[in-house]
């Protein structure tokens, strides 16, 4: 399964297809988003590839710690390696094919604003509790 950034200047490929994804509506996946939430999945790093355009990321970082990666041509997010651990973060909107994945779970409904009313069947009202909590959702 590919997946590829606005422009197409970023590629990458996913080995395995992703079984489940998560929606966050925390205000920082707002913003990176322009949207009322984030969705969002983990693959293992041995898993995914870069097909093109890894030396066209760049990355902010905001003095908590919360970093997002884009293209540097279109701005688009891309996925990015989580820090010192095997997966990889994936945008599922960049994936090029319909992956008919459902979503497991809304978290930070807490943050989420009035407008925004998509949700699944399990809601949380803050974030996840631990990344392997996370990871056993999405069945990585």
């Amino acid at each position: 399964m590919d997946g590829s950034c606005l422009c197409g200047s970023v590629g990458f490929r996913l080995v395995v297809p992703p079984k489940a994804f998560y929606r966050c509506h925390c205000s920082l996946c707002r913003k990176q988003t322009g949207v009322g939430f984030n969705l969002a999945t983990l693959v293992k790093l041995e898993n995914f590839a870069w097909i093109k355009g890894e030396g066209a990321i760049k990355s902010w970082t905001k003095p908590g710690g919360y970093r997002t990666d884009f293209c540097s041509a279109c701005g688009s997010t891309v996925p990015n390696v989580l820090k010192g651990m095997p997966y990889v973060w994936i945008p599922v909107g960049l994936l090029d094919e319909d992956a008919n994945i459902p979503c497991i779970a809304d978290y930070c409904m807490d943050d989420a604003k009035s407008w925004d009313t998509t949700r699944s069947a399990v809601n949380h009202s803050g974030p996840v509790a631990s990344l392997d909590a996370l990871l056993r959702l999405l069945k990585v």
